[in-house]
């Protein structure tokens, strides 16, 4: 059946290889007459050991007999040929051969000019699809269908049948790609599973309507958890699924997902609805419902309607116009904690996001318009403001002479949930960034200066602000910088390989001239200050040379620095490649930071929060190790704290063109501790105080034992509290026939901005099966999923080893 083996195959063959397989189907190459013309354009040739003719226009083939069309070719011990009706009658052992099919049998009857065929005790193969199997009788149409009596069908290896069909009437049609079956029985090693007195499925990739396999998951606080879902293909360029779900503990559910793609656009559209949750089993959470706790009673949900709505959408039109909208929204907190099989990562989501934007660009002007708010999903987390609208118009012209100019404008109208709380200031903002920059650079160095303007201006509601305060302040701050840099290399050589090593001092100078914002500050129940959007910047190399303190625009911070930036990189000669790369900067201040988010000038200069001669150190290093090994680093050093680090993370990552995968990071960050809130006598001595530095290791890999074996794994440890974030183990085997993934899973299933106080984490464990029939569909949980949050590279590895 035209199978070789792995070893037999040359570099080509084994590129198209399916993942998983010991060999492959490959089509002999035909070089016989006319092999390159269709069967109707080409004259009938045959050869035999002996013939015979029996009447004037019939004759009779015996021995090795071939018969070539073009490039239909029929093999048989026997033939009969009717030259006046172009029929053949084969015998014993025959082979009929089209691009893509090979067709086996005990005897046939061949029309030649219609290309139909009837072939008993049949055997087929498609060979880019990699099926095959059995007939009684099999009838090749003219139209390339086929259509079968008590067939069977199967993707598995040549020596293995561990899943095949079993039907009595099968038809398969390569044009649409596409199959049908009438009464059908799934048989996994000769067992029947499966039966359904009718079904149409994909051959191959092909979208086609028709339920997908069903999944399932056992869990400690849900039950059984099954999901049928039902594929509509309604479109070429749309489509939809409908997936009732059945979930123990908490009830029935119905999910919907909706595509739609244009020549401009793409957008989805997910639904999902709970009707009366049944609560599910998690007895501790009862228990302290039943004790009347208010945080338990809010988080249990029995009788709760549950639902959820997910639109994604991007457009972008050839007029310079676009479209985005990005929305999502849950009937409560605890939606994907309680509903869906998720990762750590969307487990640790303290807000959904509402937006949508309209853009218009041309060659100099882009502007849009968008409107954001967000659902907070954490129980500790602040609602962020809602912009309702943001309305940016920005201008970039090339002036010429290297002269380029900015106009940038803003303008935002903030509101918020809470806005009736005097908590919470509300307003319009507008801001305007006027620059200009020479930017000259040649292959040695370059040279930038550049000067600018920043106006900031508000109109804000008076109710909540204190005595006095003015509602509609503003602030107008002129700036310059100098942003230079030179290129020094030379050529060497390390490990046998010649190098390019570049040398790259950059001096940064930046000023920013004071303007008190003191106005900005004071709503009246607590003294805080106005900030809609902004906070301070987190430091790292690239920081060095930014041109603002603060993110957002609620400020516009005073400065008078120099930034000092070195970097050298190792590039491969032969290649191209970088191999190495370090940066070290430090920013030198030669005045006070006056402003800040939170305090006025005078306060921030009393507490000294801004008067440090220096900033931290960044470091960062970067390599690109042999060819499958890549190292990232970067650190912040305090060299006001004995050059302690306050900041900094580590990875180091294999992945090789097996998609063979081993991850290691780490990450820390210092912070201050903070009050035990359970410290009763208010004795705050050191043992009382909770340390809130962050500090975790991770550890992911996917690799394969054998051929056919592979582990998965991943071990992310919070090393601050003594805790696993995530652990997670799995077995997979694949072959060319099927794939079976098992895993089992611990992961923090709670609020993680509750992290201080441990009696609200709560671990989740469980074990999750996936089992996959090659060219059938999947049974099993959304593990995929999981995997391709939890291990980096994995959704590569899968996308490119399907």
């Amino acid at each position: 059946m035209d199978w070789v083996d792995e070893a037999d195959l040359n570099e080509e063959q084994k590129l198209a290889q399916k993942p998983g397989c010991c060999g492959a189907y490959v089509q002999p190459e035909q070089t016989h007459e006319d092999a390159e013309l269709k069967p109707e354009d080409a004259p009938l040739r045959a050869s035999a050991d002996r013939s015979e003719v029996q009447q004037e226009s019939v004759a009779k083939l015996e021995g090795d007999v071939r018969l070539t069309q073009g490039y239909r070719i029929l093999e048989a011990d026997e033939a009969t040929l009717d030259q006046a009706a172009n029929t053949a009658n084969l015998k014993g052992n025959i082979r009929i051969r089209e691009p893509g099919l090979l067709l086996t049998g005990s005897s046939a009857d061949v029309d030649m000019n219609s290309n139909d065929a009837v072939i008993n005790n049949a055997s087929y193969l498609l060979h880019d699809a990699g099926l095959r199997g059995d007939a009684g009788e099999l009838q090749h149409l003219s139209d390339n269908r086929m259509v079968m009596q008590n067939a069977s069908l199967t993707q598995c290896e040549p020596d293995s049948n561990l899943w095949h069909f079993e039907s009595s009437e099968l038809e398969i049609d390569p044009n649409t790609l596409q199959g049908k079956g009438k009464h059908v029985r799934l048989k996994i090693k000769d067992v029947p599973v499966f039966y359904t007195p009718y079904i149409q499925f994909p051959i191959g990739s092909q979208r086609m309507t028709g339920f997908l396999f069903p999944s399932f998951s056992q869990g400690e606080d849900n039950g059984l958890d099954i999901s049928t879902p039902f594929y509509l293909n309604l479109a070429p360029n749309y489509d939809a699924t409908i997936t009732p779900r059945y979930i123990g503990e908490r009830g029935e559910m119905l999910e919907l997902e909706g595509r739609h793609m244009s020549a401009n656009s793409e957008t989805d559209l997910s639904l999902a609805h709970l009707y009366d949750d049944k609560g599910g089993d998690d007895s501790d959470l009862l228990k302290l419902v039943e004790a009347g706790d208010p945080d338990a009673i809010d988080r249990y949900h029995k009788g709760d309607d549950r639902w959820l709505a997910d639109f994604n959408h991007r457009a972008n039109y050839s007029s310079g116009v676009y479209t985005i909208v990005d929305y999502t929204r849950v009937s409560d907190k605890d939606f994907f904690q309680d509903l869906d099989t998720t990762s750590l990562e969307v487990n640790s989501a303290t807000h959904l996001k509402e937006t949508g934007t309209v853009g218009y660009r041309t060659q100099n002007w882009h502007s849009k318009i968008k409107v954001e708010q967000y659902q907070t999903i954490s129980r500790t987390a602040e609602s962020p403001y809602q912009q309702m609208p943001r309305i940016n118009i920005d201008g970039n012209y090339d002036l010429g002479w290297d002269l380029k100019a900015e106009l940038n404008h803003e303008y935002t109208e903030f509101d918020h949930r809470d806005a009736d709380s005097e908590a919470w200031a509300t307003g319009q903002r507008g801001y305007v960034d006027y620059g200009l920059t020479w930017d000259k650079s040649w292959i040695w160095g370059f040279f930038k200066p550049g000067i600018s303007v920043k106006h900031l201006s508000y109109e804000l509601d008076d109710k909540h602000l204190i005595a006095g305060a003015s509602d509609s302040p503003s602030f107008t701050v002129p700036q310059g910088s100098l942003d230079m840099g030179l290129y020094f290399e030379r050529d060497g050589s390390m490990f046998g390989h010649g190098y390019l090593q570049t040398f790259e001092p950059r001096l940064y100078y930046f000023y920013s001239d004071y303007e008190n914002q003191d106005e900005l500050i004071g709503i009246e129940t607590d003294g805080d200050s106005i900030d809609f959007d902004s906070s301070e910047l987190t430091f790292s190399y690239s920081q060095l040379f930014r041109d603002r303190r603060f993110a957002g625009h609620d400020r516009i911070g005073d400065d008078n620095r120099l930034s000092v930036g070195l970097t050298t990189r190792f590039i491969e000669m032969a290649s191209g490649i970088e191999r190495f790369r370090a940066s070290l900067g430090q920013i030198y201040y030669y005045d006070d930071r006056a402003v800040d988010l939170t305090l006025t000038s005078e306060e921030a200069r009393a507490n000294a929060l801004n008067t440090a001669n220096d900033s931290e150190i960044a470091l960062e290093l970067a390599g690109r190790i042999y060819d499958h090994w890549q190292l990232s680093t970067s650190l912040m050093l305090d060299d006001d704290n004995n050059d302690k680090a306050s900041r900094g993370n580590f990875s180091l990552r294999y992945r090789d063109d097996d998609y063979r995968l081993i991850n290691l990071s780490y990450r820390y960050v210092r912070k201050d501790p903070v009050a035990d809130v359970n410290d009763v006598d208010n004795d705050l001595d050191v043992t009382e105080l909770i340390d809130r530095d962050v500090e975790q290791a991770d550890l992911s890999f996917a690799w394969p034992l054998t051929d056919d074996w592979n582990i998965v794994g991943r071990y992310n440890h919070d090393i601050t509290n003594s805790r696993e974030l995530e652990t997670l183990a799995g077995l997979e085997y694949n072959d060319c026939c099927y794939r079976v993934r098992i895993v089992a899973r611990k992961w923090l299933d709670t609020d993680l901005q509750s992290i201080v106080d441990d009696t609200l984490l709560e671990d989740d464990q469980g074990i999750f099966f996936e089992f996959q029939l090659k060219g059938l569909g999947s049974i099993g949980s959304k593990l995929e999923g999981i995997l391709s949050d939890g291990i980096y590279g994995y959704d590569l590895r899968e996308q490119n080893l399907k």
